[in-house]
């Protein structure tokens, strides 16, 4: 019968308070699984849209740099809105609520705060910078019948300027932004993700700001300029590259570039004195002699003091006040190439980016005996890519990509007395300056400067190991650099070399035999410990410049030989144990290895 059990049992519903309780609790209960199936289905939605947009980004990247302007913004407006449908679904009063919830209501908080940055970062950066990506891209500011057209850049200011302050405004939002103890690991993850990628944009959007606020005046927009261009010769080496071998005036009026006086390094003074006052630290580690003689100026590893010496000797020999310098090696030259392509020269010869080098600091010493031959063909060398470049006959990504690789290789250096443009000439990290200590990374200079008087620095050869190890209870690491150099010339370099690239014994130093002067710039925080050359203890010139703990030293390499120096360093409290290492450029690549020190190798 309906209404009762097997057993003749009527079944009761519960009634009155409990009953109530009890239907009020399955409703809860129903209530509770589908806010939890809401809150998934949300979150599954919101991912799928994030996830897209990620795609998008690494679209937009490559339009953006390829000078796809157009596809850019479209691409960037499909990014939105997916970014825009992707906070609709964690912006909804259930996913407020969960927000709220007890340890793992971090999550639904967390990623409600992401959404919001994001589509702030959105709308305020990625469209307005994706709306001038078709105006100022590497193809707008390639020269034009001699000229860059400057308009473009100035255009493009108000975006970058907010783009600017969006990315930094959203870098300190995400960085004060600190998940419960409850936050799951995607959670957590996708948060440090987020802050690394903002991180490095708002590195880079800065560093156009930074560029772009200066370059249409340094371009001649507020009226013309005179530059000096040095070109340094690596085959005689020099602390930031090599032996001023010639230089150039370049005008710039308006973005329309121009060649002007060009002369040999060697007729350039020299000078009864300094042309301006030396640090006595300058003077007892490279003598009067870098502010008396041009092809002296860069013994110094601080690229500012060598350019305002040499803007100074040019002032005094040929009357022209310049308003910044550049340079540059053949090396640098050799990548430019890649971009110009292959330059006929006025002597019959093909210059390109397989064969500037050895063409310009070996086949020229063997081709011309004459000095004055080698200066001319520097000079009609460096006049043929000039014109090639001016004219804008270059692929512009790729240009874009040489001009990177040789700033990345200290090849590429520049320096302005405008504060505001040498600023932001050291943000592009092209200032030349020993490397600054931060609270995250320290790291060495090795500074070289050829001690033949000659050309031989060709043949040299380098490779630099870094390691360190806390082997101290005070939390000081203690630091190891060792420099290994090595003589590839010829057995027969004594006759085989012309007198000009051996130096003859000019200086004391015998023919085919290549000597360097060492200079190991340590961390400022760092104190000396010891040295070795070849594992046996080396007494080495100490002392200080502009705040660096120095060690210099002298090596002798007849061909075929190699000698590695050692040094240690103790370093400052908290420092990292083991630092970076930055050297001279020259005209190879020099081999770099980090490692761990053992503590039972440490200087007593």
């Amino acid at each position: 019968m309906a209404g009762r059990r097997s057993g003749g049992r009527r079944l009761r519903w519960p009634s009155g308070r409990k009953g109530a309780w009890l239907a009020g609790a399955a409703v809860a209960v129903l209530l509770l699984l589908g806010c939890c199936v809401w809150l998934g289905v949300r979150a599954f939605l919101a991912q799928q849209e994030i996830g897209e947009a990620q795609r998008l980004a690494k679209v937009i990247q490559t339009q953006v740099v390829a000078g796809q302007g157009s596809a850019a913004q479209d691409s960037a407006r499909q990014f939105a809105a997916h970014v825009d449908a992707g906070r609709s679904y964690v912006d909804d009063p259930v996913w407020g609520l969960a927000g709220h919830v007890p340890f793992v209501g971090t999550n639904f908080s967390t990623v409600s705060r992401l959404a919001d940055i994001l589509g702030t970062v959105t709308h305020q950066a990625v469209l307005p910078l994706a709306d001038v990506a078709g105006t100022i891209s590497p193809a707008t500011l390639r020269p034009s019948h001699g000229a860059v057209d400057l308009k473009p850049v100035s255009a493009a200011r108000p975006a970058i300027v907010q783009a600017d302050k969006a990315l930094k405004d959203a870098s300190a939002q995400l960085a004060a932004l600190t998940p419960g103890d409850g936050t799951l690991p995607p959670v957590r993850d996708g948060l440090e993700h987020f802050k690394t990628v903002v991180g490095e944009a708002a590195q880079q959007v800065s560093a156009a700001d930074t560029a772009t606020s200066v370059l249409p005046a340094m371009l001649g927009s507020d009226g013309p300029r005179t530059y000096l261009v040095i070109f340094q010769n690596n085959a005689e080496l020099r602390a930031t590259g090599g032996i001023p071998g010639a230089a150039a005036e370049v005008r710039v009026d308006h973005g329309k570039i121009t060649l002007g006086r060009q002369a040999a390094g060697k007729n350039i003074g020299p000078f009864e004195e300094p042309v301006l006052p030396l640090t006595d630290q300058t003077q007892g580690l490279y003598e009067t002699i870098t502010g008396q003689y041009f092809q002296d100026v860069n013994l110094t590893p601080q690229f500012p003091v060598s350019a305002r010496l040499a803007t100074e000797m040019w002032r005094r020999q040929f009357g022209q006040k310049v308003d910044g310098v550049v340079s540059l090696d053949p090396v640098a030259l050799g990548y430019l190439l890649k971009a110009t392509g292959p330059v006929k020269l006025p002597s019959g010869e093909t210059m390109d980016s397989g064969n500037a080098v050895r063409l310009l600091l070996s086949d020229a010493y063997a081709d011309y005996r004459v000095v004055q031959q080698k200066d001319e063909f520097f000079a009609t060398a460096a006049a043929a890519v000039f014109q090639k470049v001016s004219a804008g006959g270059f692929q512009p990504k790729a240009m874009l990509d040489a001009l990177a690789h040789a700033a990345s290789e200290r090849r590429l250096l520049a320096w302005s007395p405008d504060k505001q443009e040498q600023d932001a000439i050291a943000a592009a990290d092209l200032a030349g300056w020993p490397p600054a200590s931060s609270s995250s990374k320290d790291s060495f200079g090795v500074y070289l400067n050829d001690a033949t008087g000659a050309k031989m620095d060709y043949y040299l050869r380098e490779a630099y190991s870094v390691s360190g190890g806390m082997c101290r209870q005070d939390g000081r690491p203690t630091w190891q650099v060792d420099v290994t150099l090595t003589s590839a010339a010829p057995p027969n370099a004594a006759t085989a070399l012309p007198r000009y690239v051996t130096g003859g014994g000019m200086f004391g130093v015998p023919p085919g035999v290549v000597k360097t002067q060492v200079n190991v710039y340590a961390p400022q925080s760092a104190v000396f410990l010891g040295a070795w050359k070849d594992s046996k203890p080396l007494d080495v010139h100490r002392d200080a410049d502009a705040g660096y703990p120095v060690a210099q030293t002298y090596v002798s390499l007849a061909p075929g030989a190699s000698t590695t120096l050692r040094l240690q360093f103790l370093g400052g409290e908290h420092a990292e144990t083991t630092p970076g290492l930055i050297s001279t450029p020259t005209v190879n690549k020099p081999a770099f290895s980090l490692s761990a020190l053992s503590c039972k190798d440490v200087a007593r």
